[in-house]
């Protein structure tokens, strides 16, 4: 528990944005309306689209980055696919993770 004896508190960065629109801090340029780049889960917590997290992760990948990739585009549906393929350089080297089939 923290000092104090109160409950745990999370902070978690979705990114930058109004409510309509989810904007990429790295990259204004990247919009995505703010229910497709926010999910929810079943109890409502907020978290950033898998695909969008990943990019935040191919600036600069380290070897734990390269591990979730590995966990996670498999597991992509083919629209959140294609937007992670479409938003990374195409010499990316999560490029031939992404050419292969899905799960």
């Amino acid at each position: 528990m923290p000092p104090g004896g109160g409950g745990w508190q999370l902070d978690v960065t979705i990114g930058e944005g109004d409510e309509t629109t989810w904007v990429f801090r790295r990259d204004p340029r990247i919009r995505w309306p703010m229910e497709e780049a926010v999910l929810r889960t079943a109890d409502g917590v907020p978290y950033l689209a898998p695909e969008l997290q990943l990019l935040f992760k191919s600036e600069a990948p380290r070897e734990k980055d390269d591990v979730d990739t590995r966990e996670v585009i498999p597991e992509l549906d083919p629209t959140r696919r294609a937007r992670l393929a479409d938003l990374l350089p195409g010499d990316h080297p999560w490029e031939r993770l992404l050419r292969e089939r899905p799960r």
